[in-house]
């Protein structure tokens, strides 16, 4: 792209309150971020933790004044991002507002719930957005840039998206220097890297499956920056930062199995950090295996999601057997990588003893690590919109919702939202301590009689199932 002065000035804001993810890199900002500033665009960047940090918001569009405010955004932080499109309208209504992310990409028409948004970015918008901004530069018509979505008279215009972008090295990498990256590495122990985008497979609950059908794709092949590119990128970026270890978030690392090979003799023989990376166990077996542990890797999460096989295959949409699960496990173990298991519960439908069996299987696993969380309904997917649709989703609940995947806004009662906190908040200790857990249940026992036990068993009985 073409490095010429501009004079407009763009504050993205990336908002994390009570968020999923103590990271706060957001890697679509990120590259935003790098092709605007590559524009010519002068750029800043605030990430807000919390609602009393909106006063920085305000304070820096009257230092700043910039021209447009860009936010990124999950379901569960749009209603923080539509707060505070209010709040700067108040400060400066000439001002334009913009959102893009997955939740403006799988469901558009939200644009509508908020009259302080200006233009919604729908998918892949780095050369999108660099047009909608010399739009706004040159004072031209915005409205018929791509990828973009916005209200007319309370109903959705959106325009048609450009096609993916099939080299991804057209794009410089994500921003690092404006972005504060350090901050990241120091916050979380570790370097965070991206090197793909898509995932082929179509769990229900997750948002690839929507983002191909808004491409009119039946999935969402990965698309990868070379390994030559991507070995470079972390090379320059230990240059800059310094980094003991790294984790490549991909949604499933190196699928393709020449992109693996090479990146991964690379990274032998020029990185040598010990890294971390995501995969999928229909894909792992002893060979990829071993070619991760000589590259570096030390440690690897692999999806279990539920070890029931009902609510995997039918409702998760997984696809996979419980075989399948174990076998790509103990291939990670045997060459000594540590295994991290994923987990979530609280999908609709599920009951106690379908959790149980996530438990069972997870200790069956002999993990080094083992996480969950609660299901969250991500409209634009296959299982958040028939949450909607079925009228599950508990909508006064759903609006003021700040516990992302620490809590269910599903309509269960309240003793079964109990309960699944409950898991969420103690899983580790009931995968790897449940003699903890009985000796305490047999303390209540030798103390409590009567009505008082009956409570006390009515608390501790999940945990009294697992112990034979």
């Amino acid at each position: 792209m073409e490095n010429v002065s501009k004079k407009s000035r763009i504050l993205f804001i990336y908002t994390n309150i009570n968020g999923f993810h103590d990271d706060c890199y957001s890697f679509g900002l990120a590259s935003i971020m790098s092709s605007s500033r590559a524009a010519g665009y002068e750029c800043k960047i605030l990430i807000i933790r919390s609602r009393d940090e909106f006063k920085h918001v305000t304070a820096e569009i009257k230092t700043f004044s910039p021209h447009v405010v860009g936010f990124s955004s999950v379901s569960s932080q749009f209603h923080f991002v539509k707060e505070l499109a209010h709040k700067i309208k108040e400060v400066d209504p000439g001002i334009m507002t913009v959102c893009g992310g997955v939740h403006p990409t799988i469901a558009p028409a939200s644009i509508l719930e908020s009259k302080h948004l200006d233009v919604f970015f729908m998918g892949e918008s780095e050369k999108a957005f660099v047009e909608f901004m010399n739009c706004v530069e040159q004072g031209k018509d915005w409205k018929t840039t791509p990828n973009i979505a916005y209200g007319v008279n309370g109903k959705l215009a959106q325009n048609g998206l450009m096609p993916l972008i099939e080299n991804l090295e057209e794009l410089p990498p994500p921003d690092r220097e404006v972005y504060p990256f350090g901050e990241t590495i120091k916050n979380i122990g570790y370097a965070t890297f991206l090197f793909s985008r898509g995932c082929p497979f179509s769990c229900s609950y997750c948002s690839n499956h929507a983002i191909a059908k808004r491409y009119g794709r039946i999935s969402n092949i990965p698309r990868y920056r070379s390994p030559e590119a991507s070995i470079r990128e972390i090379e320059e970026t230990r240059e800059r930062f310094g980094m003991e270890k790294i984790m490549i978030t991909d949604d499933l690392f190196g699928l393709d199995k020449k992109w693996r090979k090479e990146f991964c003799e690379k990274y032998k023989q020029r990185i040598g950090i010990p890294f971390m990376c995501f995969l999928r166990a229909n894909v792992v077996d002893e060979e990829f295996a071993g070619l991760l542990k000589d590259a570096g890797c030390y440690r690897v999460s692999i999806g279990v999601e539920s070890g029931n096989d009902f609510v995997r295959n039918k409702v998760m949409n997984r696809q996979m057997p419980r075989d399948m699960i174990v076998k790509a496990f103990r291939a990670a173990q045997k060459f000594g990588l540590e295994t991290n298991a994923l987990n979530i519960i609280g999908v609709p439908g599920e009951t106690e003893e379908m959790i149980l069996d996530t438990i069972r299987l997870n200790q069956e696993l002999k993990l080094t690590s083992s996480g969950v969380n609660i299901f969250y309904p991500y409209k634009g997917t296959v299982l958040g919109d028939r949450c909607f649709d079925e009228g599950l989703v508990d909508e006064k609940l759903y609006n003021m919702f700040s516990n992302e995947r620490r809590d269910s806004v599903l309509k269960y009662s309240k003793e079964f939202r109990g309960k699944l906190r409950y898991y969420r908040d103690n899983w580790e200790d009931i995968i790897y301590n449940k003699h903890w857990f009985k000796r305490l249940l047999n303390t209540f026992k030798r103390t409590y009689v009567g009505k008082k036990l009956v409570r006390v068993k009515k608390i501790f009985l999940p945990n009294v199932q697992l112990i034979k």
